[in-house]
């Protein structure tokens, strides 16, 4: 194996976490225009809902960073089960319309995350090695407010945003053009994330490096580590 010389990190559920649970922050908002949700089903339900909705192929993935279509079907499913097939559903559509422009802006927020206890000490670790940082995520712009808020943006300036190229991982095309813009060959970059077909398989098909994020038994650490051993 060649010299890491950029670690490619993903972000939900590798850097940060939601503050609360998704269904505890739907059922928030949701009560302001008269919905009762139940907290624990609906953070089940989204589970379900962002595996339903995803991965999406080029062309459905947009270029403007935009994304607010696509979270607005995963919302919809979310609540699906228990609102949308029973009397205690939203007035009209433009309730609901209004709701999830609520949820949407809020998770736009740094304060709507949590960042792993390592994450920002081990950054600053990798400071001390000849290393580029990088992003690499399927979100949408929203996640530039997030990183720079949060302090994280400071040691990842650059980012690779699925909604703003087009491509969406695990989509070959999307792992060739972060190589390509880092003028890096593919055994240069390691990936670190939490899912194994998006931050593993994928980057390894494509000739990366990768190690996976699995809390509690492996965390950020295992990145430092695969750099400091070579």
């Amino acid at each position: 194996m060649g010299r890491i010389r950029a670690i490619v990190f993903d972000v939900g559920g590798t850097l940060i976490y939601p503050a609360d649970p998704v269904g505890e922050t739907y059922a928030r908002f949701a009560l302001a225009q008269g919905v009762k949700l139940q907290p624990e089903a609906t953070t089940v339900t989204f589970g379900q809902a962002m595996k339903a909705c995803s991965p999406r192929a080029k062309g459905a993935v947009p270029t403007d960073g935009n994304d607010r279509a696509w979270w607005k079907q995963v919302v919809r499913r979310s609540m699906a089960p228990q609102v949308f097939a029973s009397p205690q559903a939203f007035a009209d559509a433009a309730a609901f319309d209004a709701f999830f422009e609520e949820v949407y802006l809020y998770f736009a927020k740094p304060e709507a995350w949590g960042i792993y206890p390592e994450v920002l000490e081990v950054l600053e670790a990798l400071r001390d090695h000849a290393v580029d940082l990088l992003v690499l995520s399927n979100w949408d712009a929203r996640l530039h407010a997030v990183l720079d808020g949060s302090g994280l943006g400071e040691y990842l300036p650059k980012r690779f945003i699925s909604a703003e190229l087009g491509w969406e991982k695990p989509d070959p095309a999307i792992y060739r053009h972060v190589a390509e813009i880092q003028r890096l060959p593919p055994a240069a970059l390691l990936s670190v994330g939490d899912d194994p077909r998006n931050d593993v398989e994928g980057p390894k098909k494509a000739g990366w490096q990768a190690v996976q994020i699995e809390r509690p038994k492996k965390d950020l650490w295992t990145a430092v580590r695969a750099v400091t051993k070579r």
